[in-house]
């Protein structure tokens, strides 16, 4: 009986052990298997983050923010990016903006005139003589001592006088037309007449800018709108300038004065 009982048995219990190693088997290529994905999941993660940071975000970050400046480079071919080893060497294309405003004609005007450039100031107006008696009584300049402008019965001190014509050349180029004059030098007679009909507008006689022929008053036409933004910026390039009280207290955008090297 316990010889039958051991030979029932035997086979089943060589049945289970190659039951068993199969089952192991099977664990161990499942083991290796989800090791082999994580490796390759690694690898993959690992390379995915090298290639943002060496070369997308280098292209993107670089390229995007100044596309209107690439086309203009040389060697650079719109739609090909770096290779990865330029990116990584740093020697990838480097991009500066290329929407910086072209200088206009105003903007290249930066040099105050100056005594050198009289003499080109003075071909404009060839009977001024730029040289001028510094000690001036107000509102009683001689015609000798003042330099007739384009429109008759208007003039100013010679250096004034000078800057002015250069200034309204500058002025002709931008709108094809001189600049339109109300008034300049104003007599001691005149300047009474003025206050008298003006009151605390006008200066007092006797003090008057336009009594030493230092300043112009625009027409009203020249003293407004894009006019007057051209002055405001260029006038100043030639020595004149509308004063704080004349944009303030007594509102005048039409009175400029030159300004003399002591008043600068």
């Amino acid at each position: 009986m316990v010889s039958m009982r051991g030979a029932l048995h035997a086979p089943r219990s060589t049945h289970r052990s190659r039951r068993d190693r199969r089952i192991e088997h099977t664990q161990e290529i499942q083991v290796r298997t989800s090791m082999r994905r994580r490796r390759v999941a690694t690898r993959t993660g690992v390379l995915v983050g090298f290639l943002a940071a060496m070369v997308v975000y280098p292209i993107m970050g670089t390229i995007a923010p100044y596309a209107n400046a690439a086309e203009q480079l040389p060697g650079v071919v719109i739609g090909e990016a770096p290779t990865t080893a330029t990116a990584i060497l740093g020697a990838a294309p480097q991009f500066e903006s290329s929407d910086l405003p072209l200088p206009s004609i105003d903007d290249g005007s930066t040099a105050i005139l100056t005594s050198a450039d009289v003499p080109v100031a003075s071909s404009l107006l060839p009977d001024c003589d730029p040289t001028f008696d510094p000690n001036m009584a107000n509102g009683r300049l001689s015609s000798d001592q003042l330099c007739q402008l384009w429109v008759a019965g208007e003039a100013l001190r010679p250096d004034a006088a000078l800057a002015f014509a250069a200034l309204n050349e500058q002025f002709k180029t931008e709108f094809g037309t001189d600049i339109c004059i109300a008034d300049t030098y104003r007599d001691i007679y005149s300047q009474y007449a003025t206050k008298a009909s003006r009151g605390y507008l006008a200066a007092t006689p006797g003090t008057s800018m336009h009594g030493l022929g230092l300043a112009v008053d625009l027409c009203r036409s020249h003293a407004s709108g894009v006019y007057y933004s051209w002055f405001a910026r260029n006038a100043s390039t030639y020595g004149f300038s509308n004063p704080d009280w004349a944009k303030s207290t007594k509102y005048e955008p039409w009175h400029w004065e030159y300004l003399t090297d002591g008043q600068y």
